[in-house]
């Protein structure tokens, strides 16, 4: 049962792992094939990208070893642009956080700061950055999955601005690239609002309605039901381990 289960496992994560790495990587391997064959000058000319495919594969079709060779290669280059694509993505999602003088560039940076101020405001100064982690470990699975939801839109949201950008790149050598690659970033930015939007709204009322639970994990009694600004200074004290809370 146990190894039924293991291979189980495997066969979903090598199916997940081709999906979000080698199609979107071959994609972009295509396209740069493509662009590099037609350019500028024949951006559309569709049979001349086709005599050009044909008469390569006609030259490796003889030499079953470089066949293979190729196809590995071909493999490789996609699974390490789409892994440079994951690796950038990080820096995006970074970068979409940034502050400048105490304030986010970004409206997905000023979502996330409102919603630290919608607590802090509700729960007279509570962390909500020092509490959610704890309050996360406290529900269940069925309670996390919006959550999850949420949080993984943003990822994809970064991932596809970074595929976006490089068929921006790309359009250096074939125009049509850099069109497809600005309705491209453009969408991700859009749906990585919309997802930071429901994301925010989802932390606050998770610690909306879960307060009292969290505060009992935590030790802290709650008199009024509710969180004051002596329960709020408690938690914030406690969960600061001594460091400043502000």
């Amino acid at each position: 049962m146990v190894d039924g289960f293991l291979a189980e496992i495997g066969k979903r994560f090598a199916e997940r792992w081709f999906v979000l790495l080698i199609v979107p990587g071959l994609a972009y391997v295509a396209v740069l094939y493509g662009a590099v064959s037609l350019g500028h000058g024949h951006a559309f000319d569709l049979p001349l990208l086709v005599r050009t495919v044909q008469t390569q594969l006609t030259g490796l079709g003889r030499d079953p070893v470089t066949v293979v060779v190729v196809l590995l290669a071909l493999l490789l280059a996609a699974a390490a642009v789409a892994a440079f694509v994951r690796s950038l993505a990080v820096v995006v999602e970074r970068c979409w956080l940034l502050s400048l003088r105490g304030r986010p560039i970004t409206r997905i940076g000023r979502r996330l700061r409102l919603l630290d101020e919608r607590i802090q405001g509700e729960y007279h100064g509570l962390r909500a950055d020092l509490l959610w982690p704890r309050a996360w470990l406290l529900l269940t699975d069925q309670q996390r999955l919006p959550v999850q939801t949420a949080r993984t839109g943003i990822d994809d949201a970064a991932q596809s601005y970074c595929w976006g950008l490089l068929y921006l790149l790309l359009g250096v050598a074939w125009w049509p690239a850099a069109v497809f690659g600005a309705g491209f970033t453009v969408a991700a930015w859009i749906s990585a609002r919309r997802h930071t939007q429901a994301y925010a709204i989802l932390v606050e009322s998770v610690i909306d309605t879960n307060q009292s639970q969290i505060a009992a994990a935590l030790g802290v009694k709650l008199p009024h039901g509710v969180i004051t600004e002596t329960e709020a200074s408690e938690i914030n004290a406690r969960l600061s381990k001594g460091r400043p809370s502000s």
